[in-house]
């Protein structure tokens, strides 16, 4: 696929999107592009874009690519995972401070504010009817609420300022896929996070292996719940949070939850592997 991915590349820089990595991953024919970071609502804009691009060039070489969730039953499927960084006025608050790796007291409670909404905030993040066969420990998916340093089966990853991140600390929610809607998604981090700043959340304790590996116990102590794979506990969870619909608005919610609830009526008695054959294409473009 060189010529593919040289194409790739090279539509991307004629078209101003900033791709800081482009390599194979895990999967069969599985690629991982990450994108250079930037405001909020011009990242997304830059994601769908970079979607459009990919698929148009894909059609070039005779390809079709697939985002979704799980292309494969059985599969370790596909992440949309997204970076956040926060600053008041210059000052980062994920940097310079005296907490656990240089957080700031207001970093903390950010991080805290998205680690506790991340049950309610499910359906925006990961909702789809096929989302479910994604989010299970192993996956790399963020199966379980908890954070940590580099800890890539954390749900919220933290990333320190080092001399290979030059563009400073920053955290990694995990449990984005593609069938999120990126603005929602942007919008849904925000919100949980200046949620947090305003009421002082606490920083759970910090988990620095993989979740699944400890006893019930230890994940118990710091707070790591396992998030549910089922699409109806996703919507009753997002349906009735109060937190949520007090950041996107009762319309936003309600529209979400409509979607994915007749997703929910009319897909989920589908076996995994037909639910992953029927949705293969369905956010391609």
């Amino acid at each position: 696929h060189e010529g593919f991915v040289r194409d790739v590349m090279a539509a991307m820089d004629r078209a101003g999107v900033g791709v800081e990595q482009f390599h194979p991953e895990y999967g069969v024919n599985q690629f991982e592009m990450s994108l250079a970071p930037a405001s909020p609502v011009a990242a997304a804009d830059q994601l769908v874009l970079a979607r459009i691009l990919i698929g148009r060039v894909a059609r070039r070489h005779g390809l079709r690519i697939s985002l979704s969730p799980v292309p494969f039953a059985g599969s370790v499927g596909s992440g949309a995972h997204q970076h956040f960084s926060l600053y008041r006025g210059d000052a980062p608050l994920f940097s310079g401070g005296h907490g656990p790796h240089g957080l700031t007291p207001e970093g903390m409670a950010a991080i805290g504010g998205v680690v506790s909404g991340l049950a309610e905030a499910l359906l925006i993040f990961a909702g789809s009817v096929v989302s479910g066969q994604r989010m299970r420990p192993g996956n790399w998916a963020g199966a379980y609420t908890c954070w940590g340093t580099e800890n890539r089966e954390a749900a919220v990853r933290f990333l320190p300022r080092t001399l290979g991140n030059p563009h400073g600390a920053n955290a990694e929610v995990k449990v984005i896929d593609p069938s999120a809607n990126p603005y929602l998604a942007s919008a849904a981090i925000l919100g949980l996070a200046l949620d947090g700043i305003e009421h002082r959340a606490e920083l759970p304790p910090e988990v620095t292996v993989d979740p699944h590996t400890l006893s019930q116990a230890d994940r118990d102590a710091a707070g790591a719940v396992q998030l549910s794979h089922e699409q109806a506990d996703a919507l009753a969870a997002l349906d009735g949070s109060h937190r949520l619909r007090g950041i996107l608005g009762d319309p936003v919610v309600d529209a979400l939850v409509a979607v994915r609830r007749y997703e929910q009526q009319n897909y989920a008695g589908l076996t995994a592997a037909d639910a992953a054959d029927k949705f293969r294409m369905a956010w391609s473009l």
